[in-house]
């Protein structure tokens, strides 16, 4: 064996090792942790007046709207105090600790923990299995903390039905505006989607986002009340939306065509892990991310 494939030999077994302790104390809070961090792995404290990297932010947000789905809570993201994230060529798994704003209880915070898994290139799956507010000590991880407990459907997105397909009132609904506006998740599931596929895009913002029509489609047939496949465990969401990078209160937006995302949402119902997958690389023919 050659010195060139001993190094690397030795590199992983490094990054094994690490990754262990990581696995050991939760994955969350490392500080303790003095070995050389492998290259893959990157840990950053965010200081109360600096601003976390969008993706991180939007993975907070998703971990409490998991935990808001799950409870009947509507915590609300405040700030993000740290975050470590292993990132693989084909998977990263993020560990993100945020604090939460409670409105109903007159706004007090709490320090909330969570942690997603996303895979995929072509098609990426963004799992989240930890969600929660930090309590006691650490839970060190295993096999069974681990998501994905169900079968993921890797099948490909389906296209846009048409607009015709949404006079099927026994699967799809077309949401209302204020029903938009009052799940500030639907607009979640679009940042998720819309950053995912527009990385390249210089100076991203997404609060230029504009959505304009939402559809949910859902197989499940005993649904009665036609707004409750908002909440269905196994749905697919179809938004048309505007990015308007010069978006403002002045002109408004400038003339642009739609752009259609699709986003099919998975609940396990073992686990209670919640998977969200869309297009991973924009795809303009398809969706026009």
């Amino acid at each position: 064996m050659g010195d060139s494939a001993e190094k690397m030999l030795e590199g992983y077994k490094r990054e094994d090792e690490f990754m262990e302790k990581v696995n050991q104390c939760g994955g969350f809070d490392i500080e303790h942790i003095t070995e050389k961090k492998p290259g893959c792995f990157w840990a950053a404290e965010i200081a109360k007046h600096e601003t976390a990297p969008k993706d991180i932010v939007l993975y907070a947000r998703f971990g409490i709207h998991k935990y808001n789905m799950s409870q009947g809570t509507n915590l609300q993201l405040h700030r993000i105090e740290k975050y470590n994230s292993y990132t693989k060529h084909c998977y990263a798994i993020h560990y993100v600790t945020a604090v939460a704003k409670d409105p109903s209880a007159g706004g007090s915070l709490v320090t909330f923990q969570t942690s997603c898994y996303e895979e995929g290139v072509g098609v990426k799956r963004l799992s989240c299995f930890i969600a929660r507010p930090k309590t006691g000590p650490h839970v060190t991880l295993d096999e069974d903390d681990s998501p994905l407990t169900e079968p993921i459907d890797k099948s490909r997105l389906p296209e846009w039905p048409g607009e015709n397909a949404f006079e099927d009132k026994k699967h799809y609904y077309v949401v209302k505006k204020s029903e938009v506006r009052k799940n500030d998740w639907i607009r979640l599931y679009l940042e998720l989607a819309f950053y995912t596929a527009n990385l390249a895009l210089p100076n991203l913002d997404l609060s230029k986002l504009v959505i304009t029509k939402v559809a949910v489609y859902s197989s499940d047939e005993s649904i009665v009340v036609p707004n409750e496949r908002l909440n269905s465990r196994n749905a697919i969401f179809y938004i048309k939306y505007k990015y308007c990078p010069h978006k403002n209160k002045a002109h408004g937006c400038k003339r642009i065509r739609d752009r259609i995302a699709i986003i099919r949402r998975k609940f396990d119902k073992f686990s209670g892990d919640i998977t969200l997958t869309f297009e991973g690389t924009c795809e303009w023919r398809r969706t026009f991310l």
